[in-house]
């Protein structure tokens, strides 16, 4: 294989594994910190994509809207990458406020089954409104083909690497940048890892645990629902894509290490290397792949890659 082609791989990698790694963020610190299981973080996902497809073009859909003719704002992509996170922030303190945290005190299972028939139950509505047909975002010109910048043109070695795929590794490497900053240096941060470690204890001190838990829940999913522009980007868009991403993205926190936020980094960064493997050598082990290095990794480690007993770490 050539620089190119090793090149082209690598960054088919790591796009999957920056979409799994900004859904996979937002479940290790809720988790991590609220020890509250949102399988509806899928519904997120699936919101994020929709949204945004709404925002960046006008399309013909099926279901309820098929006799509606075009629906859409036409904005363009980048309005959508922009405006969907924010749209999906305000949901996420809907959803923290309303469906989570009525449910923090209850058992895991409990949690389990509402977050997980709440996907279930969207991804239905989604499939009645919009219809079951996959659509693919409308791309600007400036992210077809392979990356060029000015002056330079194509850099050596990356004339197979698509500027999509760079524009969606890049972003994710300043996000989870961003989240560990959020963690170390903000008071939010430091409330949110104090509250994790001793909830009662930081609040006879004076903390303030509640409103920095709905920030970092709200931030978790406005990840999501960036993780679904960029991922509409990339793959089709259907009713099905939160199940899709919310099992291999829970299956990473866990092989990780659970509130580990570099255990889910790690994680990502191998299910997404395994799963371009076995796109080029074995194209029907795709998604099983994830769960076989799952298996491999937690047979060899049974608390994750990374355990860590403090959230942000």
């Amino acid at each position: 294989m050539s620089i190119d082609g090793i090149v082209g791989f690598l960054f088919i990698a790591l796009s999957v594994a920056s979409l799994y790694l900004l859904v996979a963020v937002g479940l290790s610190i809720v988790f991590g910190s609220l020890k509250y299981v949102n399988m509806a973080h899928g519904v997120l996902y699936l919101a994020g994509a929709y949204i945004g497809l709404l925002i960046a073009s006008s399309n013909q859909y099926g279901g309820l809207l098929g006799e509606a003719g075009q629906v859409g704002l036409g904005w363009g992509f980048i309005p959508a990458l922009v405006l969907t996170p924010v749209v999906i922030f305000v949901l996420g303190i809907v959803m923290e406020r309303f469906i989570a945290k009525p449910f923090y005190e209850r058992d895991l299972l409990d949690q389990l089954l509402v977050t997980f028939g709440i996907l279930i139950a969207a991804q239905e509505l989604v499939a009645i409104v919009f219809g079951r047909t996959g659509t693919i975002y409308p791309r600007p010109e400036w992210l077809t083909g392979a990356i060029s910048l000015p002056v330079i043109g194509t850099p050596p070695g990356m004339s197979a690497a698509s500027t999509i795929r760079v524009l969606v590794v890049v972003l994710t490497l300043l996000l989870i940048l961003a989240i560990f900053a959020f963690f170390k240096y903000s008071d939010y941060g430091l409330a949110v890892r104090a509250g994790t470690e001793d909830s009662e204890m930081a609040q006879m001190l004076g903390i303030r645990v509640g409103r920095p838990f709905l920030l970092i829940f709200a931030v978790g999913a406005a990840y999501a629902g960036l993780a679904g522009v960029l991922g509409g980007s990339l793959f089709n868009v259907t009713s099905g894509i939160g199940m899709e991403i919310i099992i291999p993205s829970l299956v990473i926190v866990i092989m990780g290490g659970v509130g580990s936020l570099r255990g889910t980094v790690i994680g990502a960064l191998l299910a997404g290397l395994f799963f371009a493997t076995a796109t080029e050598l074995v194209p029907s082990m795709t998604r099983a792949s994830i769960y076989l290095l799952a298996i491999v990794v937690l047979t060899l480690r049974p608390n994750g890659i990374y355990p860590s007993t403090e959230i942000g770490q």
